[in-house]
Formats: structure tokens, sequence, C-alpha cells
């Protein structure tokens, strides 16, 4: 079995990298870079080449999923990575996450018949319970937006499919997936609280590091639990 995990940031993924000793794969399209080892893929976005940043958002991240899936061909994708958090749903900084019900897109409203349910997606995931129970995760919704901020439109969308984890991907990620009709999964960890009274962009920054730290050492168990 074949396992990729999508990831955005380069700070995200370097620690899972080094410590499950994944090689380089020589033939990933620029930007995305690619690391492979035991059935296990990792792409990452890679960095604009124009801003010079780490390409975080849905569409390099349905880009780096298209290449990734032509390439490896895997029989399970998981969009990894870090997330926004709700202390009102029990959110904490450094929560694991694991996707429970259809992921969305929050931001996108296209209010047209058929046209609004396309634009949120909706697309599904694998139906882990019992794993994130047994490893002592947090099963629940999560939901995509290409905004580090939340404005009130935003919040009342994930409020309605009751979010746990808010990030920039997830969505973008399962709906290429789903295209394909391969299993998808989120695996997420909270560096920041929407609804804190401190600026998102300040706890994520903080908290980056720590919630990198425990992606790195709670995704490998994740991910021998699926294989197992």
């Amino acid at each position: 079995m074949t396992i990729l995990v999508v990831m955005a940031m380069g700070a995200e993924a370097a620690p899972i990298v080094r410590s499950m000793s994944l090689s380089v794969v020589d033939d990933a399209p620029p930007p995305m870079v690619w690391f492979e080892g035991s059935g296990l893929v990792i792409a990452v976005n890679g960095i604009d080449p124009v801003h010079r940043v780490d390409s975080i958002g849905t569409t390099p991240a349905a880009l780096s999923t298209a290449a990734a899936l032509a390439r490896f061909k895997p029989d399970i994708v998981i969009s990894a990575g870090t997330a926004g958090g709700f202390v009102s749903r029990g959110g904490y900084i450094g929560q694991v996450i694991v996707a429970n019900g259809p992921v969305i897109h929050h931001d996108r409203r296209v209010p047209l018949g058929g046209f609004e349910a396309y634009a949120q997606g909706h697309y599904p995931t694998m139906d882990l319970q019992k794993v994130t129970e047994r490893l002592g995760f947090t099963a629940g919704p999560c939901s995509t937006g290409d905004s580090l901020d939340a404005p009130p439109l935003d919040l009342a969308a994930m409020d309605t499919h009751g979010t746990i984890a808010k990030d920039m991907e997830a969505a973008a990620v399962a709906g290429v997936a789903a295209r394909s009709s391969i299993p998808f999964t989120a695996f997420k960890v909270i560096t920041d609280l929407v609804d804190s009274p401190e600026p998102t962009a300040k706890q994520f920054m903080a908290n980056l590091e720590v919630a990198s730290a425990t992606l790195a050492v709670a995704l490998p168990v994740f991910l021998t639990e699926l294989n197992g």
C-alpha cells in the first residue's frame, strides 16, 4: 500500500522527513518537492518562485496532489499540516485532529442552485473514528479557506459545519482525491485558536515549531495504524 501525504510548508514536513529517513525523489515538477520511503510519499508544495515563500493555499495544494497522484498512484491521500482550532469547541494548541465527515471550502459562496454545494465541496473522508479514539486524537469536521483570517461570513459557514480544524489546503486535496476515487483524510495539529483575542498570525508564528514537532511524532503513529 502507498500513502500520499500532501503538505504545504517545508517547516511542517522537515521533522517528519528526518524522523522517517525519507529520500528525495528527483523527478518532482518544480517547485514541488517529493520524499519517499517504505510505502510513504510526502509531497510538499514547494517555494513559490515569484514571492519566495511556501506555496500555501488551495491552488498549490490541488496542483501538488494531482501531480503526485499521477506519479505514485497512491491508495490513500492525506492532507497533513497545521490548522486553526476553536476554544468554543474544545480546541487547544497542539491538539491533533483527524477529519471526520465531509471537508468543505468555508470561503466559497456561489448561491446558484447546484453550484452552492459545488462551491463548498463536501468531499468525503475515511471513517477513522475508532483509529482516532484508540490513538487519543480528536475526530471532527475540517474546513478550508484561502485566508489566514476568518471574517464573519467564513465564521458562519464554519459554525454551520461544526469546524474544529480550519486550514488552507485540505478541501482542495480532498477534491482531487475524490475525482480519482481515492480514500482521503486530513491530519492536522492546532497552531492557533480562531476565537481567541490574540491575533492569528502571532499565534501561528509562536506555535509553528512545537506544532510541527507534534506532527512529526503523531503522524508516523497514525500511518502505522493505517498500514495495519
